[in-house]
């Protein structure tokens, strides 16, 4: 079988500058590509006519291969027109964004400060390992950035067998 690996996620969202901006204030992340496209009618699929312009941006965590995280605008079609609604809680289908970090606590400020909504304030936990026996010890925060998109950010240790 071939080598298959996640590229990246993209969000659709209805200003790609801003939500660009609070994952470079939140994360550190950097700007790896921004550019004004025509969209093709079947990528994604989104009603839009075809070669709508788009804004996209991705940036690099990180991980500059696995770890990309890209915002799709729409400029001229009114899909971007929808603002999304302030949320407590998931809904079925919805991804879940998961990020470590070596500093929860820094991010979970940086996140407060640039108007994310926090679900969970930061607690510690432990899981099971992917080991027989393994326990790891994450100190976890949940939350909505402003476009609704929800996330698990967690600093991890691993704990004794």
């Amino acid at each position: 079988m071939t080598k298959q690996f996640l590229k990246r996620t993209t969000f659709i969202v209805h200003d790609a500058e801003s939500s660009a901006k609070f994952y470079e204030k939140v994360f550190g992340w950097k700007i790896w590509y921004s550019n004004e496209l025509e969209a093709d009618y079947r990528f994604p699929p989104s009603k839009a006519e075809d070669k709508a312009r788009v804004k996209l941006i991705i940036l690099d965590s990180a991980d500059a291969i696995t770890g990309r995280l890209g915002f799709l605008e729409y400029l001229d079609h009114n899909f971007s027109g929808h603002k999304p609604e302030i949320r407590d809680h998931v809904r079925m289908g919805e991804p879940i964004l998961v990020v470590q970090t070596e500093n929860v606590m820094g991010v979970y400020e940086a996140a407060r400060r640039e108007g994310a909504t926090i679900v969970t304030e930061p607690v510690t936990w432990v899981v099971p390992g992917a080991e027989t026996n393994e326990k790891i010890e994450l100190k976890s925060i949940s939350l909505f950035d402003p476009n609704g998109i929800y996330m698990e950010i967690s600093e991890q240790n691993e704990i004794e067998k």
